[in-house]
């Protein structure tokens, strides 16, 4: 029965759908990864492309998150926003997996953004497996881009049309809506 309880508790803690944004306590593991620099693209032995990018860090407030969308004029990109230590964030990337590779092709743009609560060495060793363009803002660019956008927790979610319109956002709610309405979502922004 106690057994019963505990695996009921567990369940429970760690089956939320979405993180509160404050860092679990993970520990910076050495790992070795690559190197990469800012805007280098790295292509895996199992074809998982991804690319490191960085924004200024005297970037600040309301400037961040045009900082790294003006990257992707003319582009349909969908945002995750999302830390290393956020279970409901590393579930949503698998699930996404399902369909990401035929959006890319259509031409959707995958960017991930995460903050320094994501230990760096951790964030260094889990891109890899995660084709898209990655940014790790520092605290303050993370907080700014927090309070702008009004994010409550994470995983959260911005689409972008090509005109820089937001297509689909549930950044006041958090959690990852489910692969049917972000491919829905896309799709239609794709025709725009």
């Amino acid at each position: 029965m106690k057994k019963n309880l505990f695996i009921l508790c567990a369940m429970l803690a760690f089956g939320s759908m979405s993180c509160n944004g404050k860092a679990a306590n993970e520990s910076d593991e050495k790992v070795q990864t690559p190197e990469v620099t800012a805007t280098e693209s790295v292509a895996q032995a199992d074809s998982i492309a991804y690319q490191i990018k960085t924004i200024d860090a005297n970037i600040k407030g309301a400037d961040v998150l045009p900082a790294i969308t003006a990257n992707y004029k003319g582009k349909v990109v969908l945002i995750d926003f999302w830390a290393t230590w956020c279970g409901p964030c590393r579930r949503a990337m698998v699930e996404i997996d399902a369909i990401k590779p035929e959006l890319m092709k259509k031409g959707c743009e995958f960017v991930y953004v995460t903050g320094e609560t994501s230990p760096l060495n951790t964030w260094q060793s889990m891109i890899p497996g995660i084709a898209g363009d990655h940014y790790r803002l520092t605290k303050q660019q993370w907080g700014d881009l927090c309070t702008q956008l009004g994010i409550p927790g994470i995983p959260c979610y911005l689409l972008l049309n090509k005109d820089g319109s937001t297509a689909f956002s549930n950044l006041d709610q958090g959690g990852y809506p489910g692969n049917d309405i972000i491919q829905n979502n896309i799709e239609v922004a794709l025709t725009k």
